[in-house]
C-alpha cells in the first residue's frame, strides 16, 4: 500500500501549495486502469467537484457533460454512486445493470464512458464524511481486490490528512 501513501502525500502537496490535483487523479487512473476519476467535497446538502479527469480517448463531449453534471450534485440524487457512498457512509459499486445496483445514473454514465464498473469511496475526516473519491474502470472487480483496496487506502489517506477540510 506504499503507492496509496505516496498518492495521499501528492494530494497533500497539491492542496497545500494550491496546485492542480488533476495530475494526481491522472496517476491514480493510470495505476488502477481507470476510464475516469473524480474527487468531490461534501457540503451540507450537496457534493462539490474538486477535480475530474478521464482518459484522452474518451469522447470530449461526454467528458464535458459529466464534468458539468457533477460540478455540484444534490445529496438526494441517490442514483449516483458518489451520492450513495456519502449517504450510506460506505463504498458504492456501480455496474452497467443499474436496476440491480440501484445506481441507474451511474449505469448510464458508465455506458457513455465505455466502462464496466465504478467504485465510489467515502472520505472520512474523523467520524464525518468529508467527500468521495470515485473511479470508473473497464474491469469488473470485487470488494477486496487490489485495485479497490488501493483506492480505499487513498481515500483514507486524504481523510487522515484532513485535506478536503482545507478547501
Amino acid at each position: 500500500m506504499q503507492q496509496a501513501n505516496e498518492i495521499a502525500t501528492w494530494f497533500e502537496e497539491a492542496f497545500q501549495e494550491n496546485k492542480e490535483i488533476l495530475p494526481v487523479l491522472d496517476r491514480i487512473m493510470d495505476l488502477l486502469g481507470g476510464r475516469a476519476i473524480g474527487l468531490w467535497r461534501c457540503e451540507t446538502d450537496r457534493l462539490v467537484q474538486v477535480g475530474f479527469c478521464a482518459v484522452a480517448e474518451m469522447d470530449e463531449q461526454v467528458r464535458k457533460q459529466f464534468a458539468a453534471f457533477t460540478r455540484e450534485v444534490s445529496l438526494e440524487n441517490t442514483g449516483l454512486g458518489i451520492v450513495k457512498a456519502i449517504v450510506e457512509r460506505r463504498p458504492a459499486i456501480g455496474t452497467l445493470r443499474g436496476e440491480e445496483s440501484g445506481l441507474k445514473g451511474s449505469s448510464e454514465w458508465l455506458q457513455k464512458f465505455g466502462a464496466q464498473q465504478s467504485y465510489a469511496v467515502p472520505v472520512f475526516e474523523g467520524d464525518q464524511v468529508a467527500g468521495v473519491l470515485a473511479i470508473s474502470t473497464n474491469c469488473v472487480h470485487q470488494t477486496g481486490d487490489r485495485e479497490w483496496e488501493i483506492l480505499t487506502r487513498i481515500a483514507q489517506g486524504i481523510g487522515e490528512k484532513k485535506l478536503l477540510g482545507m478547501l
